[in-house]
């Protein structure tokens, strides 16, 4: 445990001291993850796809916002899908518009659910994002959640159509709508993955903000449980299309991650609780206090900072030499303090 109290708190500072270099190269190694998402899904435009444009994109998100950064991936998502049917990059215009007008200006931290919501789909690990929105965002992470898993499946059935299209030339443009927008009416499971990322969301946040002993760990493992049961009677009651083996193992995969991002967020002694109560005029207070876990080297410089000086007997002055013994005959005052 010690080995891993100072591994973290290596990391924390080290981050917290090139905190210049990091956050940007954390910004850019997020930002492809999010455009090499795009372009896995979509690749309609090769030229787009290739990792120069990706790097490119990257490196001049690594100096911007979230929501910055989300708006140049929707451009970009955009761009790729204009490139294969005008009237489907149009639409998606419009969908990607209002759900940044919405929802994102007024929520900007919360545009990350979104970004890295599709590439979480290809690797089949979803079953994550419900879990650490509801630790780090809260009741506010259940729209974004919606938005990210209608952004995937538009993309994901945007492909589908281009391919069948590209075999079976269609008639008309109203038939490339019908298709998508069909599929997404009536896609049981984008409809039970919603359902099931807003309550996983939803209870994880209500338990992890209680103040009883490990509620963050409860949270976590009670969010990643209730995902399962929810998934499970959800798929064998509509009759959706996922894999029951994939989401308990995503969801067991989940609450360990979730415990590691916890780990490295904060740790806490809960056998060294303080409790405390104070008043004014208006209130009455009742405070409890829990001390972090640090590891031994941050304890010793902690203390070593925190410690009292004790004072130490300095020899008296010059000045004050001459206040306490009487001046001699006939040395002046300008001689004494030479």
């Amino acid at each position: 445990m010690t080995a891993l109290l100072s591994f973290r708190d290596g990391v924390k500072d080290f981050c917290s001291k090139y905190d210049k270099f990091v956050s940007p190269l954390c910004k850019f190694i997020l930002a492809i993850v999010m455009f090499w998402s795009i372009a896995h899904l979509t690749g309609y435009n090769s030229m787009m796809s290739s990792m120069v444009v990706v790097l490119a994109a990257s490196f001049v998100c690594a100096f911007l916002s979230d929501s910055l950064t989300l708006a140049i991936g929707g451009v970009y998502a955009c761009a790729q899908v204009a490139s294969a049917s005008i009237e489907l990059g149009i639409t998606f215009v419009i969908i990607f518009v209002i759900m940044y007008c919405v929802y994102i200006r007024f929520f900007p931290k919360a545009s990350w659910v979104i970004m890295f919501m599709p590439f979480l789909y290809i690797i089949k690990f979803a079953y994550f994002m419900p879990l650490l929105a509801g630790m780090l965002i809260g009741f506010a992470g259940m729209i974004p959640a919606a938005f990210g898993c209608i952004f995937y499946f538009f993309m994901k059935y945007t492909a589908d159509y281009m391919q069948l299209a590209s075999t079976t030339p269609a008639d008309s443009i109203v038939e490339g709508y019908k298709y998508i927008f069909e599929h997404l009416v009536q896609d049981k499971t984008l409809l039970l993955t919603i359902i099931v990322f807003a309550v996983v969301i939803v209870l994880t946040y209500i338990i992890y903000r209680m103040s009883f002993a490990y509620s963050w760990y409860v949270a976590i493992i009670t969010g990643g449980i209730v995902e399962i049961v929810l998934f499970l009677v959800g798929t064998l009651s509509m009759e959706t299309e996922i894999s029951l083996s994939g989401a308990l193992l995503g969801c067991i995969l989940a609450i360990l991650v979730a415990i590691i991002v916890q780990f490295f967020k904060t740790v806490v002694d809960y056998s060294s609780v303080e409790n405390t109560q104070f008043e004014d005029d208006e209130y009455y207070y009742y405070v409890k206090a829990v001390p972090k876990i640090m590891s031994d080297r941050k304890k010793g410089s902690k203390s070593a900072a925190g410690r009292p000086e004790t004072p130490r007997k300095q020899a008296p002055s010059s000045a004050q030499r001459r206040s306490s013994t009487p001046a001699h005959r006939g040395e002046s005052t300008t001689g004494a303090t030479r």
